[in-house]
């Protein structure tokens, strides 16, 4: 086979690879497409989500801010109002009997020596009057008390207070709670799974690099530009490129955050491609 010959066989061999390498590197960007598609999804699920619980939250706060407004207006009478209101009935029951007592006592001491005996037996029956009429005030104190007991309890009854409930509100962030977790979990794998074709496909590129670079070795070899030995070299150096392809993207992400100098950065890379 002649000069030319070859030199042809290795243009049809590059151009070969670097067909295969662009349609790997379009399957791979098409991947990546998808990928990216698919996050931004999940991201906007997530937000609306997020955005329907503070709705709730923000729901769960006014019922709160009206539980305690309802609280406030209602002031309920207490047991210990009613007894108060019992008592005053009772003294001024109390009053009203001594006042009869001593009016009583009162009209019979105005009476004439020379009418006692005639109202003696009038004075019996007054005092007997002034009994009963005791007698009966006390049972209209008595009757007056059990009705404010009464009538306590009838408007505990009757007058409930407030109730603060929310579960409504509380079972709806729950579901939506779930399904949040759900979607992360989602979203946490198509990131991975994202992550890793950026990998693989940074790759491809440095793959397709190492085709391009050796198509060309090849030709400058086949012409007889650079000798055997600078081509393996120089072969070696590029493939070493794509075989620790990962480790050298981490020195370089150290050097792109700062963590090393790029003077650090060239002599990790070096020494692993010379090593």
């Amino acid at each position: 086979m002649g000069f030319f010959d070859k030199a042809l066989k290795k243009v049809q061999d590059v151009g070969e690879n670097i067909a295969a390498s662009a349609n790997n590197v379009k399957t791979v960007v098409e991947t990546s497409v998808q990928d990216t598609m698919e996050i931004t999804g999940l991201k906007r699920q997530i937000r609306e989500l997020e955005k329907e619980m503070d709705a709730q939250y923000l729901q769960i706060g006014k019922k709160y801010a009206e539980f305690v407004a309802d609280m406030d207006d209602a002031e309920p009478e207490t047991a210990e109002n009613e007894a108060a209101e019992a008592t005053e009935s009772s003294e001024v029951i109390d009053e009203v009997k001594e006042e009869a007592i001593d009016e009583v006592k009162a009209e019979d001491v105005a009476e004439t020596v020379d009418e006692a005996k005639e109202e003696a037996a009038d004075e019996t029956i007054d005092e007997v009057k002034a009994e009963d009429t005791a007698e009966t005030i006390d049972e209209e104190k008595e009757v007056s008390e059990e009705p404010a007991e009464d009538k306590v309890a009838e408007e505990s009854d009757e007058d409930e207070e407030p109730v603060f409930d929310v579960s409504d509100f509380l079972t709806i962030i729950k579901q939506d709670q779930a399904k949040k977790k759900e979607l992360e979990n989602q979203l946490a794998e198509v990131e991975k799974r994202a992550k890793q074709n950026t990998l693989l496909r940074e790759k491809t590129k440095a793959e397709e690099s190492f085709e391009q670079e050796k198509g060309v070795l090849d030709k400058a070899l086949a012409m007889e530009i650079i000798s055997k030995e600078e081509y393996e070299q120089k072969l070696n150096i590029a493939r070493k490129k794509v075989e620790n392809f990962e480790e050298i993207k981490k020195i370089e992400q150290q050097f792109e955050m700062g963590i090393i100098t790029k003077e650090e950065k060239d002599e990790k890379i070096n020494a692993i491609l010379n090593a």
